[in-house]
């Protein structure tokens, strides 16, 4: 629903009014959206940003009370991200916006999950899949790339089974460190242009950014409507790529043996996930320097704190 009660007027003003005098203008106007899940905010400048973070106490992306992270979720950086000087704090900022992204992506993917444990339990029951459910099947299947030539109920039991390895948790860890090896922690021309935080490729095409200084014109990078379309794309290629299978195959053992996904154990074994030199090594460093394991076991808070202003 719009916001566009008089005291979210108010609440909107204590954060911009106190701003210094010699900041510029917004380029967009700053737009912000209450849903079930959070509060979607469009145009912020970092000034703002930083402000509305600090209402929340959510000063530092790490030792969060309780591990609860405000479900604050941005469409795309800031403009004047590019600009702000200290590059340890534009990083920093960078894992708090993303933090929340990718706990929202992991909410939704577990959910996913835990549908199929519905269906399983249906079949259990019944001793037949029931058309619903077939139908989900078969959508659950296409979405994840999960291909059988069998058909009737030995069909379903082979989707359900591969559903149940490709559909689970991608650590945030890993979501962000990728995010920030591919695009320079932001600052990369493809994220302004098309919240293109990982470079994904399309080929064969005229949508999406031309590279510059590519002389090969085959592919485009893709552009995405947000952060989270970006983020959730991302996950997916986790979850259904081939080049991710060893991934998936690590991610399953550390469930058998109840352990925790953690993105420091697992990040060698997306090796195969991008053309840069050293890939794994060089998340790795970026999850350790940056402490991004403390995010692998933290969740969203309710969004209720909006209404709890501080």
């Amino acid at each position: 629903m719009k916001i566009k009660t008089v005291a979210w007027l108010v609440f909107l003003l204590s954060w911009l009014l106190p701003l210094p005098l010699q900041l510029p203008l917004q380029a967009k106007p700053l737009e912000m959206e209450l849903k079930a899940e959070g509060l979607y905010v469009s145009n912020p400048s970092t000034a703002v940003l930083q402000r509305m973070f600090d209402d929340y106490s959510y000063r530092d992306y790490i030792y969060m009370p309780d591990w609860k992270y405000p479900p604050l979720f941005l469409n795309a950086l800031p403009s004047d991200f590019n600009r702000v000087a200290d590059k340890n704090l534009r990083n920093r900022l960078f894992i708090q916006i993303l933090a929340p992204l990718t706990m929202l992506v992991n909410e939704r993917i577990i959910l996913e999950r835990y549908q199929l444990m519905m269906i399983q339990k249906r079949f259990l029951q019944n001793e037949k899949f029931l058309p619903e459910d077939q139908d989900e099947l078969e959508r659950l299947a296409q979405k994840y790339d999960v291909f059988t030539r069998m058909k009737g109920t030995d069909r379903y039991k082979i989707v359900l089974n591969e559903l149940f390895e490709r559909i689970d948790a991608v650590p945030p860890s890993l979501l962000i460190g990728a995010a920030a090896a591919e695009s320079n922690w932001g600052t990369a021309r493809e994220v302004g242009l098309g919240n293109a935080l990982y470079k994904e490729k399309v080929w064969f095409t005229d949508d999406g950014i031309k590279p510059l200084n590519e002389p090969d014109d085959s592919y485009r990078i893709k552009v995405y409507p947000s952060l989270e379309a970006a983020i959730d794309a991302y996950a997916l290629k986790f979850n259904s790529d081939v080049n991710f299978e060893h991934f998936r195959n690590l991610r399953r053992q550390r469930r058998n043996h109840k352990k925790a996904l953690r993105g420091n154990a697992m990040v060698y074994n997306m090796v195969r996930g991008s053309p840069l030199e050293n890939y794994a090594g060089l998340i790795s460093y970026i999850i350790t320097f940056y402490d991004l394991v403390n995010l692998d076991e933290a969740e969203l808070g309710s969004v209720d704190m909006f209404w709890k202003k501080k």
